[in-house]
Parts: structure tokens; C-alpha cells; sequence
């Protein structure tokens, strides 16, 4: 089997992903970072990677989310659906979201079967910012 090398460059990261070898059967999903930091009111992006067997290579898919969000918290994909090996997950905490460590299931439906992986966000207080009273 053939191991191929890609170069992703998006506006916010950089990144350089290696994918996988084509699963056997079926499909896999996997992140470009399983963990990322956020601080309050920042937005990060991270590869999604489909990696597909032969059978599902032509095959619509649709990414979304298998566990609820906390509040403040948004994350949406680029595309959600169509066929394609990449998406972009772009993930925007706001303000109010409480500090700590959170984890996300990301999934990916194809041919009515559902895949997953965990993204775990770790919010942290930016200490850079300056407090006026």
C-alpha cells in the first residue's frame, strides 16, 4: 500500500500531517492535534482526516458531533458534507465558557456508519490579560 505525505497550510495553523495507510475495510477518522489550549475568546482550527478503504472512497460523508458542546463552545467543520479526505474543525470558545479541561467526540458518517475520536480542549486563564478597575 502506498503511504502519501500531505502539506495542509490554513490561516490559523500550520501544520504537517502525515495520513495514514488506507484502512482494509471501512474508514477511520483522525485529528491533526487531540489536544489543543484555548484561552477565553480564542478560536483554533484542527484537521479532520478521513482515511478510506477502497469501497468507501466515493462515498458522501458527514462530520458532526456525538457529544453535546459545554456552553461556550461552538465547533464547525469545513465541509460538513461532501466527499473530501480533510476537513477543518474550527473551534471558538468565548468569554463565558468555565475554565478546564474538555472532551469533545468528533464523528464522521459514511454509508450509515458512524466513526468517532475524542479533541480534548484545555481552557486555560491568559494571564497576559490586564485587569482595569
Amino acid at each position: 500500500m502506498k503511504k502519501n505525505t500531505f502539506l495542509l497550510v490554513f490561516a490559523f495553523v500550520s501544520s504537517l500531517v502525515f495520513a495514514q495507510e488506507a484502512p482494509r475495510k471501512e474508514f477511520t477518522i483522525s485529528l491533526s492535534d487531540k489536544t489543543i489550549e484555548l484561552d477565553k475568546g480564542q478560536t483554533k482550527s484542527v484537521t479532520v482526516t478521513l482515511n478510506r478503504s477502497k469501497s468507501f472512497q466515493k462515498s458522501k460523508a458527514t462530520l458532526g458531533l456525538a457529544s453535546r458542546l459545554p456552553e461556550g463552545i461552538t465547533v464547525t467543520f469545513e465541509p460538513a458534507v461532501g466527499i473530501f479526505e480533510n476537513s477543518v474543525a474550527l473551534i471558538k470558545v468565548n468569554d463565558k465558557v468555565n475554565y478546564g479541561t474538555y472532551k469533545i467526540v468528533l464523528n464522521g458518517t459514511l454509508q450509515n456508519k458512524t466513526k468517532g475520536t475524542i479533541l480534548t480542549l484545555d481552557i486555560k486563564e491568559n494571564k497576559n490579560l490586564v485587569s482595569v478597575n
